[in-house]
């Protein structure tokens, strides 16, 4: 049960870290074959729908754990900044926790929902060409913002160990062992 909850716990920053490497490989990629002013507009301002997601996936998190949203930039580059999301925590120490940490990983939760979706959709349905070509885009866009800024980083180390004290209950409520699952034990 323990184990259960450190490895889903630990797959939250894991997740980060690799969509983080992911997203300076491709960038540098893109860099190499089109020159760094391209790159900055193409992973800046052409793929503004994945800035988009990205600061709805804060502002929802925010939302359903309790926080009053004050202000949503969806897209505003301003110097480090492609968007921001203002809210006001609410509640008691615990509940704060929890709304800091669970914004602060939305957009790795909420772009690996999305970008499973868009997968799903281009390998199990007949679309139209310009449905893809539309799919193939915002999946790119959004895995290209399907990270987090320094100051969600911050955030979401602080509220670890609320992470794994929830992780811990629904493991324990469910009875879920991941060990099992996958069996190893």
């Amino acid at each position: 049960m323990i184990v259960t909850a450190l490895l889903i716990t630990a797959s939250i920053p894991l997740l980060g870290i690799v969509a983080e490497y992911f997203n300076r490989c491709i960038k540098f990629l893109i860099k190499k074959l089109l020159g760094a002013k391209f790159t900055n507009i193409l992973c800046n301002y052409i793929t503004f729908p994945g800035t988009v997601h990205h600061e709805l996936s804060h502002a929802l998190f925010a939302f359903l754990t309790g926080a009053k949203i004050e202000k949503i930039s969806l897209f505003k580059p301003d110097g480090d900044s492609l968007g921001s999301v203002e809210y006001r925590n609410r509640g008691f120490f615990v509940v704060r926790a929890i709304q800091d940490s669970m914004s602060a990983i939305a957009p790795i939760l909420c772009g690996a929902v999305t970008s499973s979706a868009i997968i799903y959709a281009l390998f199990n349905c007949s679309l139209p060409v310009i449905v893809v070509i539309v799919l193939i885009y915002l999946l790119i866009s959004i895995v290209l913002h399907m990270r987090m800024s320094p100051a969600d980083i911050k955030i979401m180390w602080k509220g670890i160990p609320v992470i794994f004290l929830i992780a811990l209950l629904v493991v324990w409520l469910t009875k879920f062992d991941l060990l099992s699952f996958f069996g190893i034990v």
